[in-house]
């Protein structure tokens, strides 16, 4: 399965919710699945044998360690190049209502989650 997650907060932070992340990715990865993740600029190339597309980003003012990516048109055309049969947005902000958006209306099945 092809399955393509957005999230605001990927490595190299450290928090709950990029820990369990990276879980599902390594067991997804392991299942055989294909995996593209969206998330804010400065994460590795890749992860666990995911592919990461790196968003540019601008931190918030009051929680600097937090970026919010904007949704751009290269992430549409990763997202179509990639041809998911699945997306995943995770703790949906910014970043995950433009992948909510780009699954709607491509016919995409979504799933959204939320972590802390």
């Amino acid at each position: 399965m092809k399955i393509a997650l957005f999230t605001e907060t990927f490595l190299p932070k450290v928090d709950g919710i990029v820990t369990r992340l990276t879980k599902t990715v390594r067991h997804l990865v392991e299942a055989g699945d294909e995996v593209l993740i969206f998330c804010p600029e400065g994460a590795p190339e890749q992860y666990m044998g995911a592919r990461v597309v790196g968003v540019p980003a601008m931190p918030l003012p009051l929680y600097p360690e937090l970026k919010l990516a904007l949704p751009r048109p290269a992430v549409a055309e990763a997202l179509e190049q990639f041809g998911p049969d699945l997306v995943h947005v995770i703790n949906p902000a910014v970043l995950g209502l433009g992948g909510i958006w780009l699954a709607k209306t491509k016919g995409y099945p979504l799933v959204a989650s939320y972590h802390t």
